[in-house]
């Protein structure tokens, strides 16, 4: 991996003038490459952020234990000025790629402006040996208590699309203050963020994968596919639709088809919460189940906050559900796996929920050795008691949820089968980014598995289901809580 600098070399501001002058020297001439630009503006910031401290490149994210700007009552201003510097230069991160260097600015930014960042938490590739592997936040540096704060982030630095008079973009005028088209208002703050760049968080917006959302897949061969795996029942048929058209050409009036501004609408879409675009916070990733261990606080006025909601202990991901989390509202109780793959862009890891409303059918599935041992390793290799499956019932099975679950998995076997055809069809038609066939075929095998395995822990038949309430047959009745430890 490419470093900024060995783990061994030191950068302190007791270097030479010298050395400074060679830096500043060197940034001029490299003004035309951002990447450039922006490893020296960070060594120039090091070498500024203490004049009686040397800071060390570490090889991975660190972070501030305590807000940047504050520091305890028995410190004294050097005290809070080395530990604000040491804070800021310990984000530094071996460099694999241009992100880890737009994420170190940001993190940064971050703690220069008044947000909190645990020292113990790091973003790292989830899978260490493939720099491709997504990012997640990890609890790197030490455990976490139950009800810890991890983040805390000044509202003043979330973009929330605070109401403005008149927004104009191009010949088109939007006035952001409808309340039920606030997310409008908020992809035109990011959009200007992005194009602008006046931002850390603008600028690793920008660079953030584009059009994975399937609503914003630019092949509508793509869409077609996926909507030969959904069929005419499974929910959401409008995950075929061009969203981009949709949700910001028309719902949001936007100006241009201009590929900045649908990359600004799928982000909205994928890591806001609710209307809120919050730095840092968008890098965790989503898991149900005893996975799920952080979850929103508003202990600390005027900010955005996460803490714990169990012990975690070292080494752990951190994971917060985008479906079932402490403010998710009605997603709580009707989005599924199936709905957070047409948001969000991924079939999400065990545990899953699937729910059908026409046939009033709830069911999750989540792995053995997740709900006995708690993610523990197990103690006997040979040992296959916590190997498998099981199966939770929302809601009593009818017999329209059996015929439902009969047919349907049938028909997705049988469109299983024709895999090879429809990749000849494909390929004769136009191309097709292997993205997006790839993740189609995962969603289908996770139903197929789910349904599959339904079938074989079916409860008894019975008709109760029908005579509950409309707003009562899908809400857990399991007394555990959190109600989403398994989902």
């Amino acid at each position: 991996m490419v470093r900024i600098g060995d783990d061994s070399s030191r950068i302190g501001s007791n270097q030479s003038g010298s050395s400074k002058a060679k830096l500043l020297l060197l940034a001029c001439t490299a003004k035309r490459s951002l990447l450039a630009i922006t490893i020296l503006a960070s060594l120039f910031f090091a070498l500024h952020s203490d004049d009686n401290t040397n800071t060390t490149v570490t090889s991975d994210l660190k972070f501030s234990h305590a807000p940047a700007s504050e520091g305890s009552d028995d410190q004294t201003a050097d005290d809070r000025r080395h530990a604000q510097a040491s804070a800021v230069s310990s984000a530094r991160t071996s460099v694999s790629d241009s992100n880890d260097m737009l994420i170190n600015d940001l993190i940064s930014w971050l703690l220069s402006n008044g947000a909190f960042i645990d020292t113990r938490l790091s973003i790292q590739h989830i899978d260490p040996t493939d720099p491709s592997s997504v990012r997640g936040i990890f609890a790197a540096h030490g455990s976490f208590e139950k009800d810890e704060i991890l983040i805390s982030i000044p509202h003043d630095l979330v973009y929330d699309s605070v109401p403005r008079p008149v927004k104009k973009n191009a010949n088109k005028v939007w006035r952001d203050t409808d309340e039920d088209h606030g997310d409008c208002g908020t992809t035109y703050e990011i959009h200007d963020a992005m194009q602008t760049g006046n931002t850390p968080y603008g600028r690793y917006l920008a660079h953030q994968p584009r059009r994975y959302v399937p609503g914003y897949w630019a092949s509508e061969v793509s869409r077609n596919l996926l909507g030969t795996i959904l069929g005419d029942h499974l929910a959401p048929r409008f995950s075929l639709k061009d969203r981009a058209q949709r949700d910001w050409i028309r719902y949001c009036d936007g100006a241009t088809n201009d590929e900045l501004e649908i990359h600004a609408a799928m982000l909205v879409t994928a890591r806001a919460d609710g209307r809120r675009m919050v730095p840092y916070y968008d890098m965790i990733n989503h898991r149900n189940g005893y996975w799920y261990n952080a979850q929103h606080d508003g202990s600390v006025e005027d900010h955005f906050s996460l803490s714990t909601n169990r012990r975690v202990e070292k080494g752990e991901q951190f994971y917060l559900p985008y479906n079932t989390c402490t403010i998710c509202g009605s997603r709580n109780d009707f989005w599924g796996t199936i709905e957070m793959f047409r948001d969000y862009g991924f079939v999400e890891p065990y545990p899953q929920r699937y729910v059908f409303e026409s046939v009033r059918l709830k069911f999750a599935l989540d792995e053995k050795k997740s709900i006995q041992q708690y993610n523990k390793p197990k103690n006997n290799a040979d040992d296959n008691e916590y190997d498998g499956l099981v199966v939770k019932w929302y809601a009593p099975l009818s017999q329209e949820g059996l015929d439902f679950l009969i047919t349907e998995l049938g028909r997705l076997q049988k469109v299983g089968k024709t895999k090879e055809e429809l990749k000849r069809n494909v390929d004769g038609e136009e191309h097709i980014l292997e993205s997006e066939w790839n993740a189609s075929w995962m969603l289908h095998q996770a139903m197929v598995v789910a349904f599959r395995t339904a079938l074989e822990q079916t409860p008894a038949v019975s008709g109760d289901v029908w005579k509950m309430e409309e707003d009562e047959w899908y809400k857990d009745r399991s007394g555990v809580e959190p109600p989403n430890r398994f989902y």
